[in-house]
């Protein structure tokens, strides 16, 4: 999912002094998957290379209807002569647009964010039932700092996600030939005068915007699912790919204009509080700050 500018993350924490070392230098601590407490992390069924029809019957066909096809059965499928002639050699040419999710996955560097600024679970949790304070970003400019990120929602589910490169890779062909038809067909009408020809562009959008839905999708089943029980946290979540092959984590820096806001917890302590405002007046100017207080 594309960052939004108009879109804030909230990076809950709790009063502690490496919190603030990383504010003073303006950096976002980014973990590998394994260094979070959810033990059901990444934990997704991966599938790649090319589907064996007898083997796989069930990923072949989800292969066959991100390409278009729609059947019941492999044998359905190859009873379609444009398919059985064609399959080979596209599925061959598309397993090559597959990312390695597998390998991705290992240098994958994430930082998580709510979503709420007045989340009381997340005040209770991770900013030390409000003793710590929340930063507030422009999703825009954390996203779009270097190395590049990804940004994108949570998904809470209640069984492991599958995730199949091979039907990425095909969404990817799908939605490149969805833009090239589109454009070939502007072409047709503006030159040759193919008026009748329009009709055929909402089809092609269509067929991209599936497509781009359906990468989405298996993108976030890839790097950004967790049990159902996590859904109070309405995670957004920053993926960052790293060329590590460890599982150590990295600091990413960001602008220091990407801070809009610092909210305080009521019960932080006033001494840290003090340091807290000195850190932010020293690095970041009149930035806001505000205090969450329990409403009565």
């Amino acid at each position: 999912m594309r960052p939004d500018a108009n879109r804030r993350l909230h990076k809950f924490s709790g009063p502690t002094e490496y919190t603030l070392q990383n504010l003073e230098n303006g950096m976002i601590f980014c973990q590998h998957h394994s260094a979070y407490n959810d033990p059901f992390e990444f934990w997704s069924n991966i599938y790649e290379g090319i589907p064996d029809p007898k083997v796989e019957p069930e990923r072949f066909l989800a292969a066959a209807k991100a390409w278009g096809f729609h059947a019941n059965s492999v044998e359905d499928l190859m009873a379609d002569d444009i398919f059985s002639e064609n399959v080979e050699e596209y599925f061959d040419e598309c397993q090559h647009y597959a990312p390695p999710f597998v390998a991705m996955r290992v240098g994958m560097r994430i930082a998580c964010f709510g979503s709420e600024q007045d989340n009381l679970l997340m005040w209770s949790h991770y900013a030390d039932g409000l003793r710590g304070f929340c930063i507030v970003f422009d999703e825009d400019l954390i996203a779009n700092a270097e190395p590049k990120g990804y940004l994108l929602d949570v998904a809470y589910v209640d069984a492991p996600p599958v995730v199949d490169s091979m039907v990425y890779g095909i969404a990817w062909d799908q939605d490149w030939y969805s833009h090239t038809a589109i454009e070939e067909t502007k072409v047709m009408i503006e030159y040759q005068g193919m008026e009748e020809r329009r009709a055929d562009i909402p089809m092609y959008e269509e067929s991209g915007a599936e497509a781009v839905r359906m990468m989405h999708d298996i993108w976030r089943h890839a790097f950004g699912t967790k049990p159902a029980e996590w859904s109070y946290e309405r995670e957004r979540r920053l993926l960052v790919q790293s060329d590590r092959e460890d599982e150590l984590p990295i600091l990413r820096k960001y602008p220091v204009e990407a801070i809009k806001e610092v909210v305080v917890g009521e019960r932080m302590p006033p001494d840290y509080r003090r340091h807290l405002e000195a850190v932010l007046s020293k690095n970041y100017g009149n930035i806001p700050i505000a205090t969450a207080r329990r409403s009565t």
